[in-house]
């Protein structure tokens, strides 16, 4: 049975992303040292053969050295795999923006921010990266507003998974019981994770700051 290979250039090659044009960069010098070398060690077979060994050396290292450079600028295995992968064979790890996140940790949150807009601008429907935004906007930026505007369009986005729900509602749960202050959404995100995440840790929570919130007062329990 043959099988197609499918190669995704449009979804990999992100033109914004610093990290990924330096890895460009390097990986076309490589090529063309290369190249040069084997033209050098054929000159010996005549001009003509040594060009042509010389353009396909340059030709497979730029394939092999790009392919990996784009694997590390993606930060995982995930983009060498779909570089080159078959058709809906390969199961790709979640993207860690790695750059971003360099960024962050060197207090650069005005410059992290702008990039991950626009990767969010690209990718609207990742549930992922919307979450990451979010998270960056509550703690780094310390706009809890536009965090949680950005918590529930991830969980609302076509084709999120349970774990997003599950992360969405947890930060929603801090923000509104935290810095927006508003306990009446943050009982109903209560009562969502403890209706939807049941058995698991959250839902354990959610019970239990349920009854303190009916102790203190608070909004009563809605089952």
């Amino acid at each position: 049975m043959r099988r197609r290979i499918r190669i995704d250039f449009a979804a990999r090659l992100d033109l914004g992303d610093p990290a990924l044009m330096r890895a460009a960069g390097w990986s076309l010098l490589v090529s063309v040292l290369c190249g040069g070398l084997v033209i050098y060690w054929t000159l010996g077979w005549g001009v003509g053969w040594a060009m042509l060994a010389g353009v396909l050396a340059f030709v497979l290292t730029l394939v092999v050295v790009a392919g990996t450079a784009l694997a590390l600028a993606s930060g995982s295995a995930q983009g060498l795999t779909s570089f080159v992968a078959p058709s809906g064979g390969s199961s790709p790890l979640p993207a860690d923006w790695s750059y971003e996140k360099s960024l962050l940790a060197r207090g650069q949150v005005d410059d992290a921010v702008s990039l991950l807009e626009v990767r969010l601008a690209n990718h609207a429907d990742d549930a992922a990266l919307c979450l990451f935004l979010a998270d960056v906007y509550a703690r780094s930026v310390g706009d809890a507003a536009k965090a949680e505007r950005l918590f529930r369009r991830a969980r609302e986005t076509p084709g999120a998974a349970k774990a997003h729900d599950y992360q969405a509602t947890t930060r929603l749960i801090d923000l509104y019981l935290g810095p927006l202050d508003d306990p009446a959404r943050g009982a109903e995100e209560l009562e969502r994770m403890r209706r939807l995440h049941p058995g698991t840790q959250g839902a354990l929570h959610a019970d239990t700051a349920l009854q303190r919130l009916r102790a203190s007062g608070g909004p009563s329990d809605r089952r």
